[in-house]
């Protein structure tokens, strides 16, 4: 980050985040949001891109940024899902006689606490990003959708280590796109649903269903220049697109790298997966039994 905010310091939007930064202790975990903020400007400023900074939301609300890529028009508000106070009292620190330290954190569905499971964790982080979208009983942020393609980005890294493809479709969507049992996730019984889904009654979710076009959920490991893009994973909202096609045009001008749409793929990507299928068809068991370890282990391949 020092790299990026010297490279930065010129740059007008950049200079108003930065000096945010600087006033609030410099490069602490405090500031990891405005940090955020800074990574995916420098992806846009790398890109060729000056964006507007703080432009005019719903209402009095502002979104973080906005601009035009290859002749589309994006909105972008970013926002950090942080530690959780369930998450803080399921995690324990012990300190050894030769200054070893362990930290172990427990999520477990069994908990006294229900909040302090891998459900109720979920169940917060759509809780979150909900209500950034209703104010007041009012709408926020984003306005009703006209010309513009409007994109939550989520900062994921606090939610189960950052997660994986199946808990993107399910705070997305909700539990029954999630085409695997044992992927889903109940809270007292009931199946936890998604921010796009209608049975999703928490405060802004309707206002999210008719105003977000999509959720991206940016579990960054890596923080070379370049590594913001590949690290975002979109969820398209169903209510404002009729097909895939549509979803895809959306992003179409996306600056960072082609979108990865978890439930619009592109169709290479399908076509690849119909090569495969008609590769595995001719493997043996054992074959196929190696490599579908190998694509789950190394590769982290899920099956939509």
């Amino acid at each position: 980050m020092e790299t990026v905010m010297d490279e930065l310091k010129a740059v007008p939007w950049a200079k108003l985040v930065a000096d945010d930064v600087n006033a609030s202790g410099g490069l602490k975990g405090k500031n990891k949001a405005k940090l955020f903020e800074l990574r995916f400007g420098y992806g846009l400023h790398k890109a060729g891109i000056q964006p507007r900074y703080e432009t005019p939301g719903e209402g009095e609300s502002t979104l973080d940024f906005g601009f035009t890529s290859d002749g589309h028009e994006f909105l972008v508000e970013m926002m950090r899902l942080e530690e959780t106070d369930a998450v803080r009292a399921a995690t324990t620190t012990e300190e050894f006689a030769d200054g070893a330290t362990m930290v172990k954190r427990s999520l477990t569905t069994t908990a006294k606490d229900p909040r302090q499971s891998e459900e109720g964790e979920m169940l917060k982080a759509v809780e979150r990003i909900c209500q950034k979208f209703e104010s007041g009983g009012k709408p926020h942020k984003f306005p009703l959708p006209r010309s513009a393609t409007h994109v939550l980005l989520v900062d994921v890294r606090t939610l189960f280590n950052g997660g994986d493809e199946w808990d993107r479709v399910h705070v997305g969507l909700g539990g029954e796109y999630v085409s695997h049992e044992i992927f889903r996730r109940y809270f007292k019984g009931k199946l936890v649903s998604g921010v796009f889904s209608p049975r999703t009654t928490l405060r802004g979710a309707s206002e999210a269903r008719e105003r977000l076009h999509f959720i991206g959920f940016v579990n960054e490991k890596s923080f070379e220049e370049g590594a913001f893009g590949p690290a975002v994973q979109f969820i398209a909202n169903p209510h404002l697109f009729k097909t895939a096609e549509e979803a895809r045009a959306a992003l179409a001008g996306w600056p960072l790298g082609e979108p990865n749409i978890l439930n619009a793929p592109a169709p290479k990507v399908v076509g690849h997966l119909l090569k495969l299928a008609d590769t595995l068809s001719n493997l043996t068991v054992g074959e196929a039994a190696g490599l579908a370890k190998l694509l789950k282990d190394k590769w982290k391949v899920p099956t939509l």
